[in-house]
């Protein structure tokens, strides 16, 4: 039943990229067991979820990321006070003073457990996912909204920036907050996914993914009336 809604979601939409799912590997023996290929060199979240768009299966450690921010989001690195503070974003420019860069940084909703790996793939085949992202146009991402109001009503917690899209924005807080949200990406996710500059991205818990595909299938399928 699952791989249905994955299927006929993507057909529906018609979606360009596959659906993905990330699953949280938080010990090192079971992410020595885990049937996925690990990724060779580094790279960021965004380029590996970009492979799994395409459809790679793969598992990463925090020596695969070639950034720092996304195994810092992810819990597969602590978090230093330079970082944590907000006072990083705000010496480097992104944000006019101190406390604007303390208030986004808080904004991230990094995983605050520690995580060895991660295993990425197509959601079809990775049903152990704890979370699921989705990419496209802003088209498609509104009747992914519409689905999810269809079941739980309005949307209580989308928060982004435009920064940290994809290792905060898609998995970190949906996974934290247990809750959808919607991303209007960085340009990290941006140049390493290949972007449109229409596209947009969604993350969600994995259990919500089947109401949220039912009522994309409910309001937007048999031909019904958009609204």
């Amino acid at each position: 039943m699952f791989a249905d809604y994955v299927a006929k979601v993507a057909d529906l939409l018609a979606l360009q990229r596959r659906i993905v799912g990330v699953r949280f590997i938080p010990f090192e023996l079971e992410y020595g067991r885990t049937d996925a290929a690990e990724i060779k060199g580094k790279g960021r979240l965004c380029a590996f979820v970009n492979k799994a768009c395409h459809g790679d299966q793969l598992k990463v450690r925090r020596e695969n990321f070639s950034c720092s921010g996304g195994p810092h989001q992810l819990g597969l690195k602590p978090v230093p006070e330079l970082d944590g503070s907000g006072r990083l974003m705000s010496k480097c420019g992104l944000y006019s003073d101190y406390s604007i860069g303390r208030e986004v940084t808080k904004s991230f909703m990094r995983i605050s457990q520690e995580i060895y790996g991660l295993e990425i793939g197509p959601l079809a085949e990775m049903p152990e996912a704890d979370v699921v992202v989705m990419l496209g146009m802003s088209e498609q991402m509104m009747k992914i909204v519409r689905g999810y109001s269809y079941h739980y009503g309005r949307p209580q917690n989308f928060v982004s920036v435009g920064n940290a899209a994809m290792c905060s924005d898609l998995v970190a807080k949906p996974f934290v907050r247990n809750d959808i949200n919607v991303s209007l990406m960085c340009c990290g996710a941006r140049t390493s996914t290949v972007s449109d500059e229409g596209e947009l991205g969604i993350g969600m818990p994995v259990n919500m993914f089947e109401g949220v595909s039912e009522g994309i299938l409910k309001v937007f399928g048999n031909n019904k009336m958009e609204v």
